[in-house]
């Protein structure tokens, strides 16, 4: 394995520092001081530079663009540039907007997801766009404001970027392994209306609590039918519930929240199509209920199929520079491919990054250092064959 050299590693340990310590958390995000930073960064490449605003302020994206011959599709990275935030500082043993180096580790808000990956591709991009001889095809780099919340940056972003014709890999947290599949994502709050009455006569009432929990019970069933291989069953989570006035009377008002997990054979649409069935029959049971739904977040499961020639190349290229092969991963979070897929299903998304979703978001997050180096080099070495 060819590792990086002793300046190398300083000159990418001080990129990952000023990353981790650039405040990003969403909310607020305020990505565009580290879109400011990345523009610098670049500056003086062959790469022309584009900001691309949200439409709220202080939450820019950016893309760069290595203009090539059209000899071979476009290659395109994309990293995120917000995190999660911190929260309690006195129960992380490091500062969290800090970067701390120890035994092996890197400690901060960001180091596993993903600004650990977002560093790795800005890393290699720069070294390309500093190449005097041109790429067989367009390479981008695109890092995105907004992907913890409503992916604000993908959506904005995707008309900018040959999404049509191109490849794309993010460098979300996979432990340098491959991420070929992704669940989907779909937030349903549904706000329910039964009819009061006392508690020692709820037969007189229609209990929008009891509503609610039929409504979740029939939908997690019905997710529950549909696993896939890598990304296990679908899922249907409660993850609030909100109603009752006083505890001698039935609950006239409800609001729940779910958190539904989707696979790639279970569309959300189809979820919120079963959501609506159940609520039909539960109005035409309980005459006088009202149900209504509201979507928080829809975001599409997305899958690549292991055999394609993207995922051949980038395997053959950790393989050839780690020395190991990389192993196949359904991921069961959300990241921008759910939001470049929304027009168009058919390009290739593929997640590799040097973080683990195990370190994500969570207190004393950290990446380990030798992980984050062979993941330059081996997004190095991918960048390479785009050259003569």
């Amino acid at each position: 394995m060819r590792m990086m050299k002793d300046a190398e590693q300083e000159e990418a340990l001080a990129l990952l520092k000023r990353l981790v310590e650039t405040d990003t958390q969403n909310p607020p995000g305020q990505e565009s001081r580290l879109a400011d930073f990345l523009t610098e960064f670049l500056e003086g490449t062959h790469a022309t530079l584009q900001r691309i605003s949200c439409r709220e302020t202080g939450r820019d994206s950016l893309v760069a663009r290595l203009p090539g011959a059209g000899k071979k599709r476009p290659l395109i990275l994309c990293g995120h540039m917000d995190t999660v935030p911190a929260g309690d500082k006195a129960a992380w043993s490091v500062p969290p907007l800090a970067l701390t180096i120890r035994e092996g580790r890197a400690y901060g808000r960001g180091t596993s997801d993903m600004k650990s990956g977002l560093a790795a591709i800005t890393y290699a991009f720069r070294q390309a766009a500093c190449q005097d001889n041109l790429p067989y095809g367009d390479i981008y780099l695109a890092a995105t404001a907004d992907e913890e919340s409503g992916g604000l940056g993908a959506a904005a972003m995707s008309p900018y970027l040959p999404l049509d014709t191109g490849v794309v890999y993010i460098a979300e947290p996979t432990g340098n392994d491959i991420g070929v599949s992704a669940k989907g994502t779909l937030w349903l709050q549904a706000r329910i209306q039964g009819r009061t009455a006392h508690g020692a006569y709820p037969e007189r009432g229609i209990n929008a609590i009891d509503m609610a929990y039929e409504l979740h019970r029939k939908l997690a069933v019905f997710c529950a039918r549909h696993k896939d291989p890598l990304l296990g069953p679908a899922t249907c989570t409660l993850t609030g519930i909100r109603g009752g006035v006083k505890t001698n009377m039935i609950a006239d008002t409800c609001v729940l929240t779910m958190d539904i997990r989707t696979t790639p054979d279970l569309p959300n649409e189809d979820v919120l199509a079963e959501a609506q069935r159940i609520a039909r029959q539960l109005r035409e049971d309980y005459l006088g209920l009202q149900l209504v739904f509201s979507v928080q977040n829809d975001r599409a499961a997305v899958q690549v199929a292991p055999d394609a020639l993207e995922v051949r190349v980038l395997a053959r290229t950790i393989a050839d520079k780690t020395g190991k092969e990389p192993r196949y991963k359904g991921i069961k979070f959300f990241s921008d491919a759910s939001i470049f897929v929304r027009n168009n299903p058919f390009v290739p998304c593929i997640q590799f990054g040097p973080g683990r979703e195990d370190h994500a978001h969570i207190v004393d997050e950290y990446v380990e250092l030798s992980s984050y180096f062979s993941s330059i080099v081996c997004y190095n070495k991918l960048l390479a064959s785009y050259f003569r």
